[in-house]
């Protein structure tokens, strides 16, 4: 073999000197070199990246020069040839050939082309988790909504993600940094409960008012607020411990919501559970005395600080995120409300350990579930105007801070209801439906740090028909959806937002 020549020329190629052909062994073991016919130079080229050999365009002397057998000579005349090499994805790159290589052949290495930048949301928080593609490669964005696209050839760059409105952008490589902000999926959603999915009647009334007006989406319970799980599900825990009472299978309203082109979310209770607490004891709130610990309501509640009480309900939402839910919602995602003297949780009652708690199952269950559904959680109205400098859980464990930077989207209860006669000067909250709804908002989104977005549930009783509609309209305007509750389905088109 002949000595080799390596030259380095920046950062965009390397020029290498190979052997000019291929020796053969007699057979008594003495080395054949190669005939050489007219001097030649062969033209390598190869990816900076992985070393690989790629498929290029190579140029010299204004001539293309074209593969035989794999391999591409150029002519060598005693004189310099202008070689100009280039491949899809990569950076092309100039080189005159001055001297007859030692060796007889040129290696180039191409820099690939990398574009890259940060998907943010609209406020330019970083979005992590966001999938970009463009042609054959891709890439997901990191914690600080980063991307980076090796190879990237010029074309139409698709940005998706759940809870987000998926996004194209065309790409001409003129440049090779691009940060995009995408925008959030606008849901405007009416609550179904179990007997509103199995009254066939009530069930198709809300499939027609969906079709009839601007409603794109449907929350269907599939744990209740006591626990039972109200759908037909496989998962074994939930049959042992008696807590499935199936009102509607679930491939039976996905199919249905999937035919008129509705968004569907599946509405999970969490700690509040009294099925799971009596079957497991030892992962439930108790009393000193070692019984299990009840709200008012009468209902048992799992431990928030206990990590094995987490699993369950993140089981039944991986069960129905398979079969073809967009998102799970997780209620009751909180330390219980009630007189809790005598309560006794496995770790400390003190804000820190209750917010790790709420904090800890969240993060959890969107490890299991992204990217596969969205991921949102209900929180109390009452947590998103606590004063910045006295940013409180409010004794549930629930900061809009941490909780944004667990999930997709925060859907607070904004019901007039949920606030005393004299709140912030109105006599009846009532009477200042709007005024209460955007007032939260005002002070919950600051505190939103994260990624996650606003969603907030409306009432459909206690205010006025009007009342309903300038809530909704007054969300809107916002930039945010909404979701709607109603205990009885009485929704009527008086309430709903035309299509």
């Amino acid at each position: 073999m002949k000595r080799t020549l390596l030259l380095f020329f920046a950062a965009s190629a390397v020029v290498l000197g190979a052997c000019a052909g291929m020796s053969g062994v007699g057979p008594s073991g003495a080395v054949i070199l190669p005939e050489r016919g007219d001097p030649s130079v062969e033209i390598v080229v190869l990816a900076a990246d992985d070393l690989g050999v790629i498929e290029s365009r190579v140029m010299a002397n204004g001539m293309l020069a074209v593969p035989v057998d794999g391999r591409r000579f150029v002519a060598w005349n005693d004189e310099p040839i202008q070689v100009s090499v280039s491949a899809e994805g990569f950076k092309p790159f100039d080189y005159t050939i001055a001297d007859y290589p030692d060796g007889g052949a040129v290696q180039f290495r191409l820099d690939p082309v990398v574009l890259q930048g940060r998907i943010t949301t609209q406020d330019g928080r970083p979005l992590p988790g966001a999938l970009v593609e463009l042609g054959d490669v891709s890439d997901r964005t990191d914690n600080e909504g980063r991307y980076a696209l090796d190879r990237a050839t010029p074309g139409t760059m698709m940005l998706s993600r759940p809870a987000w409105q998926t996004k194209q952008i065309e790409w001409d490589g003129g440049f090779d940094a691009l940060d995009i902000a995408m925008e959030q999926l606008e849901i405007n959603a009416m609550r179904v409960s179990a007997r509103d999915v199995s009254d066939v009647s009530t069930w198709e009334r809300i499939l027609d008012l969906a079709d009839s007006t601007a409603i794109n989406a449907l929350v269907v319970d599939l744990k209740a607020e006591d626990g039972t799980v109200v759908y037909r599900s496989e998962l074994p825990v939930a049959a042992a411990i008696g807590a499935v009472n199936s009102f509607f299978d679930a491939e039976d309203v996905i199919a249905d919501a999937q035919a008129r082109d509705l968004y569907l979310i599946g509405r999970i209770g969490v700690f509040q559970d009294s099925f799971y607490a009596v079957a497991e004891p030892d992962h439930a709130v108790r009393t000193s005395s070692g019984e299990l610990w009840r709200s008012g309501n009468g209902y048992a509640w799992l431990d928030p600080s206990d990590p094995a009480a987490y699993e369950y309900s993140i089981a039944l939402a991986e069960e129905v995120c398979s079969l073809g839910f967009d998102e799970i919602q997780f209620d009751y995602v909180s330390w219980p409300i009630g007189n809790l003297d005598d309560a006794v949780f496995d770790g400390e009652y003190n804000e820190e350990i209750r917010v790790a708690g709420v904090t800890a199952f969240l993060n959890r269950a969107y490890s299991v579930l992204h990217p596969r559904c969205a991921v949102s959680a209900t929180l109390f109205g009452i947590v998103l105007e606590s004063p910045p400098a006295k940013d409180s859980d409010a004794g549930v464990g629930q900061l809009p801070s941490a909780m944004s930077r667990a999930v997709d989207v925060l859907s607070p209860t904004l019901y007039t209801t949920n606030y005393r006669d004299g709140w912030k000067g109105m006599d009846d909250p009532d009477d200042y439906a709007v005024e209460v709804v955007i007032t939260a908002l005002a002070g919950g989104t600051p505190k939103l740090d994260g990624f996650a977005y606003f969603r907030p549930w409306l009432q459909t009783w206690a205010i006025s028909e009007a009342d309903q509609r300038a809530v909704q309209s007054a969300v809107t305007d916002e930039g945010m959806g909404w979701l709607l509750w109603s205990n009885d389905a009485s929704y009527t088109t008086a309430i709903l937002p035309p299509r």
